[in-house]
């Protein structure tokens, strides 16, 4: 019963004798407010409202706390807010439970290649075979080459785009939009690291297909061999490439023989593995961290940010990024071939 502020005039007429319609109707209060009040009256002997004791009932629970867990082995990607929806209690005791009595803390989603079984497999053996072919060759003598397409437009951080507006105001024009155009203007890298150097970037345009023609000449010959004849001056090195098709090529490949003899071929290089390039794993990372959070007016200012940003790579940097590459092939090798960056 909530605590009404006629009890003291309910009792006070009702001890003078008058009934409980006549005291409502002098009082202009409902009557079972009175009787309420009455019948307190009646078994404590006066109409002081009764406190309750000890500490209020927590939902916290043995059972709670079960249904919560049980829950959570079935989904651990389940939603706190959907968890605390579905229960009737507050979010923040679903989050107190979670965190202080399951001793469970939000973590992440790993980003990674999707593998099947059969990847896994070619992976295992093909990393074992690197192994050994490192035992014989050295890992910084490898050119660790790769592509990427780069847009003149940043792709927006939504977590990190903010505003500070008033709740009236967040409905009005000074609410800003992040966009990107649908097909912003783009250009394709291709390059090169080894643990002492680093390739030129080589530029190719958006309407230039990338295929065998184009990538022998402009890649290949015009742009690697130069640099590698400077680079190694007749010393010995080790060309990897991912297979796309233009790489793997009858033509490509006769090319390959002849001026980049030891090139790591489709028996040792295993497809699907970005996390064993440290194009892939690094340095294209980098890159992008550089240039983060930059529009660029045109693809040549593009280009030159990123020429800008490729001198800035360090020998340290290089040095430290090609040597991770035998650990990772050793982590992959543990991990049976799967996603092994939680090994490392």
């Amino acid at each position: 019963m909530k605590s009404s502020p006629h009890r003291p005039s309910i009792e006070l007429l009702f001890k003078r004798g008058l009934g409980s319609a006549e005291i409502a109707r002098r009082l202009q209060i409902s009557s079972s407010t009175v009787r309420n009040v009455v019948a307190a009256i009646k078994k404590r002997g006066d109409a002081s409202e009764v406190k309750k004791s000890g500490r209020p009932r927590s939902v916290n629970t043995r059972n709670t706390r079960a249904i919560i867990k049980k829950r959570i082995i079935r989904s651990d990607g389940l939603s706190l807010n959907r968890m605390a929806s579905q229960l009737g209690i507050a979010r923040s005791t679903v989050q107190s439970i979670v965190k202080n009595d399951l001793k469970l803390k939000s973590y992440k989603l790993r980003r990674g290649q999707y593998l099947s079984d059969k990847s896994k497999a070619m992976r295992l053996e093909k990393c074992r075979k690197l192994l050994q072919h490192f035992q014989v060759r050295r890992v910084s003598d490898v050119i660790w080459t790769d592509e990427k397409i780069f847009t003149i437009e940043p792709l927006p951080n939504r977590q990190n785009q903010r505003q500070l507006l008033s709740k009236d105001d967040s409905m009005s024009p000074k609410r800003r939009l992040a966009h990107n155009r649908l097909f912003p203007k783009s250009v394709m890298v291709w390059a090169g690291i080894t643990a002492t150097g680093k390739t030129p970037l080589v530029f190719i345009e958006r309407n230039v297909k990338i295929n065998s023609e184009v990538y022998q000449k402009i890649v290949l010959m015009d742009n690697l061999l130069p640099w590698v004849t400077q680079h190694f001056a007749g010393g010995p090195f080790i060309l990897q490439q991912d297979w796309a098709p233009s790489h793997g090529s009858r033509s490509t490949l006769a090319v390959l023989e002849a001026h980049f003899p030891g090139f790591l071929d489709k028996n040792l290089w295993p497809a699907s593995s970005p996390d064993l390039n440290p194009m892939d794993f690094s340095v294209w990372g980098m890159l992008e961290g550089k240039i983060a959070g930059k529009v660029f007016a045109t693809v040549d200012d593009l280009k030159a940010a990123l020429e800008v940003a490729w001198a800035s790579i360090d020998d340290g940097y290089l040095r430290r990024t090609v040597n991770s590459v035998k650990k990772r092939l050793r982590a992959c090798v543990k991990a049976r071939g799967s996603n092994f960056e939680i090994l490392l």
